[in-house]
């Protein structure tokens, strides 16, 4: 499969859209980028550009193809009154079969603060690392690094237990079996790819068990929202918007200030960090040694879009992620809309196509409380009722579901850990809160790792395990496996369709499930 990643700018150059990290998609009712879909694929960039000017689209700021074969070209106006007139023209013309809004993402991490005082402390002995402080002091860091870092030689590891195991809460209430039992059994590759924020590929944790392009090794996965090959987690947290949001005293709700603080890096580790490297934790994938793909569609600090990734980007990712043999994919992010919206998304014809493929998708169920099943605009792609997905709710230490997960029984499968849950960090360390400091009042507070961004990830790297363990078996299978050996809990009946949490040795030594 071909795709075409260079950006071709007409008149003015690309102008994103100018939308807060906090906006909700369904808010972008009138927006400034659409996706058409032509009948005939276009096999080049100038060709698309020409297609989409001639045919209405004159005033268009910029036009570029998304991906070659499914002739699918994004367009960018500099307001909504230009992309709304260009629409209806471009649906008149015999050569567009469909016109859609390139919608927005948000990874799906709970924005709360609480105060010192009252956090509580994961159920097991004092972790062995301090939370670590916001590390620029209160001053902002760059917007982005001049050039992402080169993927960098795995050092040799040295063999022996992780050490921050015994802090792990989300691992035991999974019923992880025995490090030993893992260590001793064999397993098959399986390639998980990971599209988020982007993964910082060098952690020591994570750089071993980094996903190499066959014949360019320095590759380890793509970055969409630029169009270049490292797709590095650049961590921005504005401690200073922070103390001045009044939220931040009473717990987060906008997240302006929260741009991204190493999301995508904590959610590879749930996935694949090392098992048995003497290093901090191990992901639910790590046993089967999965490789992870790291795929970057969000956009970063002082940008247009920054704290966003969109369907353009997103497809990018899961076409990259398809032709490249992934056979899992975390999606820990989404945006709520209408129904009607949703499905007229490029997205869903992505997710089929990894549907086509075998692919899972493992998707985060979304943080705002609400039922999925019944919400006039429910978190997407969770609400996609496609069966190469698995959807997951966020639960706490007690197996209950977190406050802010959604949920419901049609949409939303299975729950996992989700609530103050560690991992890596962007920063090159380990840790389940993303940040401690002090409001406007000089209020010690904190925030954790919280939402159904980190249970996603746990679930994702159960299923490559799963896989690894069960190579011949189908995405179907695979996805029965996990659903029919889920723990049942009384806080999740009635929540998700299993009414369970993920139970990992439950579904290593189940029979395989006759589809």
């Amino acid at each position: 499969m071909k795709v075409i990643l260079q950006f071709v700018c007409v008149g003015l150059g690309f102008v994103g859209l100018l939308a807060s990290a906090g906006a909700r998609a369904e808010a972008l009712n009138e927006s400034t980028e659409l996706l058409v879909r032509y009948r005939e694929p276009q096999n080049t960039e100038v060709q698309a550009a020409k297609t989409a000017l001639f045919t209405g689209a004159q005033q268009a700021l910029g036009v570029g193809l998304v991906n070659s074969e499914q002739g699918l070209v994004k367009l960018v106006f500099d307001n909504a009154e230009l992309a709304r007139e260009a629409r209806e023209r471009l649906l008149q013309s015999d050569e567009v079969e469909s016109v859609s809004e390139n919608n927005t993402y948000l990874p799906a991490l709970y924005l709360h603060a609480i105060e010192e005082s009252s956090l509580e402390l994961s159920p097991s002995a004092p972790l062995p690392y301090p939370a670590f402080p916001f590390p620029w002091g209160g001053v902002n860091p760059p917007a982005r690094v001049a050039a992402a870092p080169e993927f960098q030689t795995p050092p040799v590891y040295k063999s022996g237990p992780d050490p921050l195991t015994s802090g792990d809460w989300a691992n035991r209430n999974i019923n992880m079996p025995a490090l030993s039992s893992l260590v001793r059994s064999k397993f098959s590759p399986v390639i998980s790819a990971v599209i988020d924020t982007g993964v910082h590929y060098n952690h020591e944790d994570l750089s071993g068990a980094m996903w190499q392009k066959p014949g360019n090794p320095k590759e380890v996965g793509y970055d969409f929202a630029h169009n270049v090959p490292r797709p590095f987690d650049v961590r921005h947290f504005d401690l200073e918007g922070c103390m001045k949001d009044a939220g931040c005293s009473k717990g987060v709700g906008s997240g302006q200030f929260l741009t991204n603080p190493g999301h995508g890096t904590h959610v590879a580790g749930r996935v694949g960090a090392i098992l048995n490297n003497s290093l901090g934790l191990y992901g639910a994938g790590a046993p089967a040694k999965t490789s992870l793909m790291a795929l970057k569609f969000f956009y970063d600090a002082g940008e247009a879009k920054a704290g966003q990734g969109d369907d353009a980007a997103a497809i990018r990712s899961i076409d990259y992620a398809i032709k490249n043999g992934a056979k899992v994919i975390n999606a820990s992010w989404g945006g709520r809309m209408s129904p009607a919206r949703a499905e007229q998304s490029e997205l869903k014809k992505a997710l089929i196509r990894a549907q086509q493929a075998g692919v899972l998708v493992v998707i985060a169920a979304g943080n705002d409380g609400i039922n999925n099943d019944t919400d006039a605009q429910p978190g997407f792609p969770a609400a996609y009722t496609l069966d190469n997905t698995i959807v997951v709710a966020a639960t706490d230490p007690k197996d209950a579901i977190a406050g802010f997960s959604n949920y419901g029984v049609k949409t939303v499968h299975i729950g996992a850990p989700g609530v103050r849950v560690l991992s890596t960090t962007a920063d090159g360390a380990y840790n389940d809160l993303v940040a401690r400091f002090k409001d406007k009042q000089g209020v010690e507070r904190a925030m954790a790792w919280d939402g159904t961004s980190m249970a996603a990830p746990i679930v994702a790297g159960a299923a490559a395990l799963l896989w690894s363990k069960y190579p011949k078996e189908s995405y179907r299978q695979i996805k029965a496996r996990i659903l029919g050996t889920a723990r049942k809990v009384p806080g999740l009946a009635g929540k998700v369709a299993t009414g369970g949490v993920l139970d990992v040795s439950a579904a290593l030594s189940a029979r395989s499930p006759a589809l």
